[in-house]
């Protein structure tokens, strides 16, 4: 979701289906939430309900209800232009000094296993209705938006060059990763979908 804001920033945040059942699960599995009940809003109706959580490493995120005009609570994809690609997803990178505290508080919140290094630096997860979160070994805690491709990475930056964006291909540890200029003067990150595990674990339910 984006929206207006001084600095260019990510916040970490999640669509859920029905917020009170997330969050008498997610406490059962030892994650605290605090239920908001917003009285008055100017985009959303009275007795909308946010879950706010806290991690281990402090860093804060929400739990919002999915908008019900979309199917099964998934966004689906446009039928025109980039944006039609189904292969592109959202990955939210979070920075943390504590990898296995973030990654059990995914776990908490019903995301589930995708991709994992054996140095335990890097745990991916697969949210519920759609994308990827990754806890990434940080010194800060913090949140950065990126995004994963599952196909031709080289095709996909001749389209968005096309398309007239500013983009690079580098060679990463773990793959190709495409960087895209945008407007607030910085840079998108589009990472490679791994084929080369060397290194790193699938999860048999990422394939599911």
């Amino acid at each position: 979701m984006l929206q207006p804001s001084s600095t260019f920033q990510t916040s970490l945040g999640f669509e859920v289906r029905d917020v009170e059942k997330f969050a008498q699960w997610t406490i059962s599995d030892g994650t605290p939430v605090r239920l908001e009940t917003l009285q008055s809003a100017a985009e959303e109706p009275e007795g909308h309900i946010i879950a706010h959580l806290v991690a281990p490493d402090g860093l804060a995120f929400t739990a919002v209800p999915v908008d019900a005009s979309l199917t099964a609570g998934t966004p689906q994809p446009s039928t025109a232009g980039l944006t039609s690609d189904a292969s592109l997803s959202v990955l939210a990178l979070w920075n943390t000094p504590d990898v296995p505290g973030s990654a059990k508080t995914l776990e908490n919140i019903g995301a589930k296993p995708d991709t994992s290094s054996n140095s335990g630096k890097w745990v991916q997860f697969r949210a519920k209705h759609g994308g990827y979160v990754a806890a990434h070994g940080g010194s800060t805690p913090s949140t950065v938006l990126s995004f994963e491709y599952d196909g031709d990475l080289v095709a996909y930056a001749a389209g968005l060059r096309n398309a007239g964006f500013e983009t690079e291909i580098v060679d990463e540890a773990y793959g190709r990763t495409l960087l895209v200029a945008h407007p607030d003067g910085d840079q998108l990150w589009i990472n490679e979908r791994q084929s080369d595990l060397h290194g790193y674990t699938r999860s048999e339910s990422s394939a599911l």
